[in-house]
């Protein structure tokens, strides 16, 4: 009997207290969410290409996600329980805070959230779709090349605006699923006014070189030579060469099996200067560019009565080639611009 009452006394004593301690765990929750709103901000910041999360990072939110479903249903539970029987649910409430508070405090991460990731080979780029059959089988034959072990440098020329880049921009993209034949991928843009200095500077910050700011450039392409000599397996592709590049003198490796280099420009003597099995892209044809006019203009203008043959010349006139026939067809985008191909028939 004594045994009984000692036990309804407890059961009691837990009901009285239950309340406070249910208080205090639903306060430690809201300041763990807290801090998994900090943590959410920092991940924002710290998750950079070339990096992942801590596998203990992802661990605690998958437990702070778990703790707050478990919670919850406790808040249920006692909710629903009869007043003799909410004291039953006392350490359960105490075990959880514990566990909040444990959670609350492997939140810190004073290490950092993330590490290095080591399947990150290369930088993932914006595309748009391709437009034209001669366009993608030059990329086809492209892409073929970059399998052939008897291919090493590739040069892929033509009129500016022609699409080169378009393509070698998916090309990098599909490049980076082979993880398994290439360690990386490097994708330089050079343009006109490029440097041995600036080839070596954005190149050494996709290998993780770093340079102290007084080495003279021999020396940053030894530095460079030597952490790409240690990959086996690599493409560099340099778009927008105006002119040929001495590899020495940056740095890259000569190629050779496992080692690409592709170099888009508007010079095919630049590809034959620099040894490279020259790849032409040429325009669109007539009905090609048309077509890619009209998708880009929209039909509400093409519907307008008279406009269509003067959309037709504008068409042409762009001369097949891709980045003029977007870049025209985009700004007439919209009923409003009528007046402008009105415009441009009366002159």
């Amino acid at each position: 009997m004594d045994f009984v009452l000692t036990k309804i006394d407890k059961q009691l004593d837990n009901h009285r207290s239950l309340d406070q301690h249910l208080n205090e765990l639903n306060r430690k929750v809201m300041e763990l969410n807290g801090v998994r709103e900090d943590t959410d901000s920092r991940i924002n910041a710290e998750l950079q290409p070339r990096k992942k999360l801590k596998r203990e990072v992802q661990l605690w939110l998958e437990n702070v996600e778990r703790i707050n479903g478990e919670v919850q249903n406790l808040n249920e539970r006692i909710g629903e329980s009869s007043t003799l029987r909410r004291g039953f649910h006392a350490d359960d409430v105490l075990r959880r805070t514990r566990e909040v508070e444990e959670l609350i405090q492997q939140g810190k991460f004073q290490e950092g959230l993330v590490v290095d990731n080591p399947q990150w080979i290369g930088q993932v780029l914006s595309t748009r779709r391709l437009s034209g059959e001669g366009t993608k089988a030059r990329m086809e034959e492209i892409w073929k090349c970059l399998m052939d072990d008897e291919v090493e440098k590739i040069g892929v020329w033509g009129m500016g605006g022609v699409g080169k880049t378009s393509i070698m921009k998916l090309i990098n993209n599909q490049l980076l699923q082979e993880r398994e034949k290439f360690d990386i991928v490097i994708w330089i843009t050079a343009s006109k006014e490029i440097s041995i200095a600036k080839l070596q500077k954005d190149i050494a910050s996709q290998i993780k070189v770093t340079f102290c700011g007084d080495e003279c450039e021999t020396r940053k392409a030894g530095m460079l030579f030597e952490t790409l000599s240690r990959k086996s397996r690599f493409v560099v592709i340099l778009d927008d060469i105006w002119e040929p590049v001495s590899l020495e003198k940056v740095g890259i490796p000569e190629p050779s099996t496992g080692i690409k280099l592709v170099l888009t420009t508007r010079s095919l003597e630049v590809c034959q200067q620099m040894g490279c099995r020259a790849i032409k892209v040429k325009p669109l044809v007539e009905e090609e560019a048309w077509n890619l006019f009209s998708e880009k203009v929209g039909r509400d203008i093409l519907n307008v009565t008279g406009v269509k043959p003067i959309a037709k010349k504008i068409a042409k006139r762009c001369g097949g080639l891709p980045l003029g026939v977007i870049t025209v067809a985009s700004s007439m985008k919209g009923q409003k611009q009528f007046w402008f191909f009105f415009f441009f028939e009366k002159n």
